[in-house]
């Protein structure tokens, strides 16, 4: 019997809290099922936990474990949808309680290999590193699905957890088509520079200093750089620095709306959030061959992937797109058509409710 009332737990830290934040209006429409939602935010302004003289990581996952806790515990559910995999890991015998689905953008096997770029800090200590990763195992074997952002996730779930493939699934994140809608763009006038766009809180490991000396070294005078960010960069002839744009605000969207390519030579990511906004735009992208972006950039086609941290193939592939842009807005238009068919938030809602209340009636293992 498929569940007519599912729990969905998000977290809502930088980067998830966008998605979720698009997410949850949507899902809160659902009648069957009906969705109860639960923002996971690890902090309580004011609360008691806060107050206590605790490591800043204890605390958050003390307060993790208790908004966790009362969510799964504020009525009687069928199903439990969770956004990422760790909260579930918070309350693992719940998972086999409640039929559960964990939906996860990198699992921490994945964000461990990109520590260095993360400043994720990895585990010296062999035995809290194992007992970690047999946590997160026990939570996705306890699930009655796994589902990944991308198949690079759903492989990792498979390869590094053992997780058996009939409970694996792949469901890509959306976006609110409504916001990220590229309109009437400007006519671009003739002999003008190409614009090219940037957006990246984390400055380096999404690659804009090197994009920054490939403009200096190979292109000044013939593009115009939008920088967005959240870290310090000097503005000089020919970049433009934008600080304090939130995702989905008007100046940035204009700034999309100006721009003819949008290019992230990140040297670390799990899925292109980013490059999926550029694409809602109607921009053709630039980026690098990394993590889940294979699965989203058609190559050669919508876009171009190159090697990451390679500044002579970004220089060669820029410099060759300034000399003749005439396939520019073809492929804008097949990015969009992509964001369309696979990267829409409602498709991405209704697929996840979907699951989640089948799996109230998949059997345990």
């Amino acid at each position: 019997m498929s569940a007519k009332s599912v729990c969905f737990l998000a977290e809502s830290q930088v980067g998830i809290g966008a998605l979720a934040k698009t997410l949850k209006p949507i899902a809160l429409g659902s009648v069957d099922p009906k969705v109860h939602w639960v923002d996971i935010t690890y902090e309580k302004p004011g609360g008691l936990l806060e107050r206590l003289p605790l490591p800043p990581r204890l605390r958050g996952t003390a307060r993790g474990f208790l908004q966790t806790h009362e969510g799964v515990n504020s009525d009687r559910f069928d199903a439990l949808l969770f956004l990422t995999q760790n909260p579930a890991v918070l309350q693992p015998h719940v998972l086999k309680r409640i039929p559960s689905l964990l939906w996860t953008d990198v699992t921490p096997v994945q964000l461990d290999e990109l520590a260095e770029h993360y400043n994720h800090p990895k585990d010296d200590n062999a035995i809290a590193h194992r007992l970690k990763h047999e946590a997160v195992r026990f939570a996705f074997h306890s699930a009655r699905r796994c589902v990944g952002w991308s198949d690079w996730v759903r492989r990792s779930l498979l390869s590094d957890y053992g997780v058996p493939e009939e409970r694996t699934a792949v469901i890509p994140p959306g976006l609110d088509l409504s916001v990220w809608n590229a309109g009437e763009r400007p006519p671009r006038a003739s002999g003008a520079p190409l614009r090219i766009i940037f957006v990246g809180g984390d400055f380096r490991r999404k690659g804009g200093n090197i994009l920054l000396d490939v403009y200096r070294e190979s292109l000044r005078g013939q593009v115009e750089l939008d920088l967005v960010t959240k870290e310090p960069v000097d503005p000089e002839p020919g970049v433009r620095v934008h600080h304090g744009l939130t995702a989905g605000s008007q100046a940035l969207l204009d700034l999309y709306r100006k721009a003819d390519l949008f290019v992230l030579p990140t040297l670390a990511d799990c899925q292109p959030i980013a490059s999926l906004e550029a694409m809602a735009m109607g921009l053709p992208v630039v980026t690098t061959r990394i993590a889940a972006s294979p699965e989203c950039i058609d190559h050669g086609r919508s876009g171009w992937l190159l090697p990451p941290g390679d500044a002579r193939a970004l220089s060669e592939r820029l410099v060759s797109l300034v000399k003749d842009p005439s396939g520019l807005p073809a492929a804008g238009e097949l990015g969009l058509q992509i964001v369309r068919e696979r990267f829409e938030a409602k498709k991405t809602v209704e697929r996840l409710l979907r699951l989640a209340a089948d799996s109230a009636s998949a059997p345990l293992h």
